[in-house]
């Protein structure tokens, strides 16, 4: 009996460990196209993008530090993120829906990328400490969250596949753990509406 259930263990272990690599492997790959992107990006779409994170670093550099303002800004961002937890959560209990999940992590992928690759090729040194500041704090949470739960969403996929059915016994459990990626996204959006803002406050004066 003992050791029927350690195979079990064992084929569960195995049969997660492809949706992982998967998730990781989509995520990786969208965050390389996104820096390559730029090498395409014509000299227009480049000063706009400039522009914007002029006005962006202005902005940043006007930060209050209210709390009701940023509380707003708090409940946007995680209604936001939470949205898009709950998507991969959707995408995870239909049979076709791994697919976009994949598409899911490759684009988030792709932002993050795209982001760092643009403030480092602009800015060079001051566009990493753009980066640290402005990136880094909440995708210590996302990051994490979204392919955790990308992963997981494939796995619950797949099964459906497989057995053709819902296994219910097994979504209370698949929605605890995106509960858990949930907190996480919680957690992350909290910094990118407070700690983000000071942060980039700090740093404002050295782009000026």
């Amino acid at each position: 009996m003992r050791w029927k259930k350690a195979s079990v263990a064992i084929n569960i272990q195995k049969d997660f460990l492809v949706p992982v690599v998967m998730a990781i492997g989509f995520f990786l790959c969208g965050i390389i196209l996104g820096a390559l992107t730029l090498h395409s990006l014509n000299p227009v779409v480049q000063q706009e993008l400039h522009q914007f994170m002029t006005l962006y670093i202005e902005e940043a550099s006007d930060f209050s530090g209210e709390f009701i303002s940023n509380l707003q800004s708090w409940g946007n961002i995680l209604k936001t993120q939470a949205g898009t937890l709950f998507l991969l959560w959707i995408f995870g209990v239909t049979m076709v829906g791994s697919p976009l999940v994949l598409f899911a992590l490759g684009a988030r992928g792709f932002i993050i990328g795209f982001t760092v690759g643009y403030l480092v090729q602009q800015e060079a040194g001051k566009g990493l400490a753009l980066a640290l500041a402005g990136v880094l704090p909440q995708n210590l949470c996302y990051v994490p969250a979204f392919v955790g739960a990308g992963a997981v969403a494939l796995y619950f996929s797949i099964t459906l596949l497989r057995r053709q059915h819902a296994p219910l016994n097994r979504l209370g459990v698949y929605s605890l753990i995106f509960l858990f990626f949930l907190l996480l996204i919680v957690l992350g959006s909290w910094l990118e509406a407070y700690l983000v803002p000071l942060l980039l406050h700090l740093i404002a004066p050295f782009f000026q």
